[in-house]
């Protein structure tokens, strides 16, 4: 029997909100049967106090990780942290942490996860979680002669994944970061995918020192990264356009960006097909203290998404805290856009055609967010997201 979602608002992504807005849905699958205002309450309507929009899309974040939630408290910058996340490689994986996180993450409205997965821990847990997962192995190795061993990594947690019933197009070997990454390794990771239509990601510009060390070989990361750096060569420019030639895939993700400047957004734009820009605002407030220039994104017409990062770096997996810290750090930037970067551009960077948008015949999933200003329309600290579908 259908059934009618109402709110004070329905944010459609495929127009400007909709006021008291209306969502019927065939009440067996969630397909949506209509979308427009609310005319008149029937038996079958519900009235939801906030806006309903569509289910939303964690572009980065790292499931396995779950069971290092508050490991680290203490690092003052990236680089930091990275040191003394190494250090906890003893701590034995959890798999409760990880199912809880991600059933967490379904009840507030989570559809879709761009996620990294360096080991096969999770497997389980996404073959039978009802968020669809993009899976990223990340490959590390900053000489040549580490490339076997990464290779044989790959195969390891591919070949797992797939016993899992896990879609082997889900997953990616994807590269770690520019200051972790050799040359030859990239081509290991090419080799490895043998398709551009892959979806690729990698932590870009998450730390000054990244720049630095393509630059002149100097900074924190020279400094203090407990890793080879000799085959990491010069180049004078900065980390993305040292390694974006080596980037040749459909859609990629560039997570962070925390120190991209407009030089790097344009080479971007021209470089890759579909740049992606990958925001995780808590995560790089607590490790860097500053977010990327989103502002500037917006400006440079790029498709900017949302991410939670782990329960390493981040106290929740939830998307409207990360909506909140955003709008917070950059209050100029409206609701509209923020519930994109969200939803629809995130489904996009996943290659996820049939989510983001609250139209006739789609099941992208319906979320309230509750605890709205609909005097300035902004998400406030008491704002909280629910699944109605």
């Amino acid at each position: 029997m259908p059934q009618t979602l109402a709110a004070h608002y329905i944010f459609t992504n495929t127009g400007a909100p909709i006021k008291n807005g209306a969502v019927t849905i065939n009440d067996e699958d969630g397909t949506i049967m209509s979308v427009g205002t609310l005319d008149a309450e029937t038996p079958n309507t519900i009235f939801y106090n906030g806006i309903i929009v569509p289910g939303l899309v964690n572009a980065h974040c790292h499931l396995e990780l779950s069971h290092l939630s508050g490991r680290v408290t203490d690092a003052d910058s990236l680089v930091d942290f990275v040191c003394k996340m190494s250090r906890l490689g003893a701590v034995p994986y959890q798999e409760s942490a990880a199912v809880d996180a991600d059933q967490e993450m379904y009840r507030q409205g989570v559809v879709a996860v761009g996620d990294i997965c360096n080991t096969a821990n999770t497997a389980n847990v996404k073959q039978k979680s009802k968020i669809h997962y993009t899976n990223f192995v990340e490959l590390l190795g900053t000489t040549p002669q580490r490339c076997k061993a990464d290779m044989e990594q790959f195969n390891n947690v591919y070949n797992k994944y797939v016993q899992c019933g896990i879609t082997p197009k889900s997953i990616s070997a994807v590269a770690h970061a520019p200051y972790s990454v050799c040359p030859e390794l990239f081509g290991v990771i090419n080799e490895l995918n043998n398709d551009n239509r892959r979806v690729f990601s990698i932590h870009n510009q998450e730390t000054q020192a990244e720049n630095t060390l393509y630059i002149n070989h100097s900074g924190e990361i020279v400094d203090r990264f407990p890793m080879d750096l000799s085959s990491i060569p010069v180049t004078g420019k900065s980390s993305l356009m040292s390694v974006g030639e080596h980037i040749s895939y459909e859609r990629v993700l560039l997570v962070h960006n925390i120190y991209s400047t407009a030089e790097d957004m344009d080479y971007a734009k021209r470089r890759f097909k579909n740049p992606f820009f990958v925001i995780c605002p808590k995560s790089n407030l607590m490790l860097e203290h500053k977010i990327g220039n989103v502002p500037m994104m917006i400006e440079k017409c790029l498709t900017v998404c949302l991410g939670t990062d782990s329960l390493s770096s981040n106290d929740r997996l939830s998307m409207v805290d990360e909506m909140y810290a955003l709008q917070s750090y950059y209050p100029e930037i409206s609701l509209e856009d923020i519930i994109k970067f969200a939803t629809i551009n995130g489904a996009k960077a996943l290659g996820l055609d049939g989510c983001g948008v609250i139209a006739p015949c789609k099941r992208a999933g319906l979320v309230l967010i509750n605890n709205i200003d609909f005097d300035t329309m902004r998400i406030t600290p008491i704002s909280t997201s629910k699944r109605l579908v």
